[in-house]
């Protein structure tokens, strides 16, 4: 029976590490999520997650949009101006039930309570028409990282894709982080739409 000489193995190993080297070596690293920054609403998206890609951001406008089985989502991100009074989170996702209910075909699916890295945020979900088609909504309420303002974040997508989309938005929210030197009376108008 043969056996190797004793250079021979120290050898091989260290080939196989270096083939092992080199065929890691030629691989891309993977591109870090880009940073995106809204001076007029006062946040930045840490890190965007995939899937979102940045579909608008200019002045009071972020839109991230991202692909799904049902066709393209869209996530609208705003403020309200600074408010004076306390925010009450609760009553802002409830209030959407009458919303919801007054769009055509519109349904109220109810709302949750999460735990975010903003602290508590409420979220409302619905159905309706839109231009005769049917969407489903989904609307999150937290309070703004650094002023009295009410960040709300409304997420519109295919029906049926509430359970996915969901984790995508509190993927969104816990990247959200203030800006260090925003203008505090930046706000952007609150729409329905």
């Amino acid at each position: 029976m043969k056996t190797l000489s004793p250079y021979l193995s120290p050898n091989l190993a260290l080939l196989a590490a270096i083939a092992l080297y080199g065929c890691s070596a030629g691989q891309p690293e993977p591109a870090a999520a880009p940073r995106v920054e809204n001076s007029s609403l006062g946040i930045a998206i840490a890190a965007l997650p995939p899937p979102f890609i940045i579909g608008a951001n200019e002045g009071p406008i972020l839109e991230l949009r991202a692909p799904g089985e049902e066709g393209e989502a869209v996530l609208f991100i705003e403020t309200t101006a600074e408010l004076s009074g306390g925010i009450n989170l609760i009553a802002e996702a409830e209030g959407m039930q009458e919303w919801f209910e007054e769009q055509p075909e519109g349904q109220y699916f109810g709302n949750l309570e999460l735990g975010t890295p903003l602290g508590p945020a409420f979220t409302s979900r619905g159905s309706y028409l839109l231009e005769e088609v049917a969407v489903e909504e989904l609307r999150l309420f937290a309070i703004h990282p650094t002023s009295n303002r009410l960040l709300r974040m409304t997420y519109r997508y295919g029906p049926g894709e509430g359970k996915e989309r969901l984790q995508q938005l509190a993927e969104v929210l816990g990247e959200v982080e203030p800006l260090s030197d925003t203008p505090q009376d930046a706000s952007s108008s609150p729409s329905d739409s």
